[in-house]
This record gives structure tokens, C-alpha cells and sequence, in this order.
């Protein structure tokens, strides 16, 4: 069954969600992603608003000890935090949720449990929750956020800068606009200028 899944961090950008279906890294991170069991590309991408407030949390090795992105699964906020919709099997979201913490092969979804229940703590790791938001294009939609937040971090500029691209790509933001919303965002101390953004993708 297809699934929207709902990315707000750096999984915004191309290039870099793409990589936990293809397998391999992106500029600026240290870890290389092992891929899915069906690497095939998403069938379609749409910016999508979710209705949650986003913030920045842990402490993340593979971007050089900086905060990343989380969502607050407790506080429904409408329209706060710029999305992606990746539209996915539900094996490929197993799959991308097993890879955002930490492993290789996902557990199996229960779509009808997931729409039930409204969220399912899937295992162990940062990003653990799976929150159901909801349906978009006659489809579910779903993110992958924490269970417990994290104290904020401010996050390191190779992350921004692929949060900051992801945002530009799917929005048609301004470097200068990427820059003042990620700058809002809870933990962040606007640590990303927009001549950061006009530049090559850190490596």
C-alpha cells in the first residue's frame, strides 16, 4: 500500500532523502545510508505544511555533534512547519524509518493500526515515533519524529545547509527566507547566512 511520508529536516532535499532508497551519503554528513529493499524513486514529491512545530534536539555524530530536526508529536500547531510529501511504499517507509535510527531493514507498518492509534513507538532510536497526520491526496500521511523531546541544540552548518536547500527546492524559497525560518525554529540560533546557501553544498 502507498504512503505519503511527511519529511521536514534534511530529508526535504533530493538528493539527500534519496539516499536512504539508493543507499550512500550526502555532502557535510558522516554517515554513508545502506538503502532500501526497493530503491526505487519515489513516485511523486508536493510541499506539504505539517501541523506541528519543529525544533532542534540531540546531539547528531554524523553532522558534527549538532542538533537536528524533530517535530513535536504533543503540540498541533496548523500549518507551522514546511514539508515534503514523498509518496512511498509502506516497505520503503519501514525502511527510511529503520535508517533514521540507526539500522537497515524497517519493522512492518500496519497502516489500519497507524490511522487507529494516530502514532506507534516502532523500536528504539531519536526518531522512534511514527505519527500518523492525517490523510493528503486520498492517501495516509505520515512522519517520523521522537517520543520524548530532546533538549534544544542548535544545529551545525553543514546540516543547515541541507535543511536550507531542501527548503529552497521544495518552496522556491530565497536563500535570505531559508535562512530567517530556519533561524525561528526552536534550538536553532541561526547558524546558516544565505550567502551560505548560494554557495556549493558543504562537503
Amino acid at each position: 500500500m502507498d504512503v505519503w511520508y511527511a519529511a521536514y529536516g534534511s530529508n526535504l532535499l533530493e538528493a539527500r532523502f534519496l539516499a536512504y532508497l539508493r543507499g550512500g551519503a550526502v555532502p557535510g554528513s558522516r554517515r554513508s545510508q545502506y538503502g532500501a529493499r526497493d530503491a526505487t524513486d519515489p513516485a511523486e514529491s508536493r510541499p506539504y505544511r505539517l501541523d506541528r512545530t519543529m525544533l532542534f534536539g540531540f546531539e547528531a555524530a554524523s553532522w558534527d555533534g549538532g542538533g537536528v530536526c524533530f517535530v513535536d508529536p504533543h503540540r498541533v500547531v496548523p500549518g507551522d512547519t514546511l514539508g515534503r510529501a514523498w509518496l512511498l511504499t509502506t516497505e520503503q517507509l519501514a525502511d527510511v524509518w529503520a535508517q533514521e535510527n540507526g539500522g537497515t531493514v524497517g519493522p512492518d507498518i500496519d497502516l489500519e493500526m497507524l490511522v487507529a492509534e494516530g502514532s506507534a513507538d516502532l523500536g528504539e532510536g531519536w526518531y522512534r515515533r511514527l505519527e500518523y497526520l492525517g490523510e493528503f491526496e486520498g492517501k495516509p500521511i505520515a512522519t517520523i519524529t521522537c517520543e520524548v523531546l530532546p533538549e534544544p541544540n542548535a544545529a551545525g552548518g553543514p546540516y543547515l545547509d541541507v535543511v536550507g536547500r531542501g527548503l529552497m527546492e521544495t518552496w522556491g524559497l530565497s536563500p535570505s527566507e531559508a535562512a530567517v525560518y530556519l533561524a525561528s525554529r526552536t534550538g536553532n540560533r541561526g547558524q546558516v547566512e544565505p550567502e551560505d546557501l548560494e554557495r556549493p553544498l558543504r562537503s
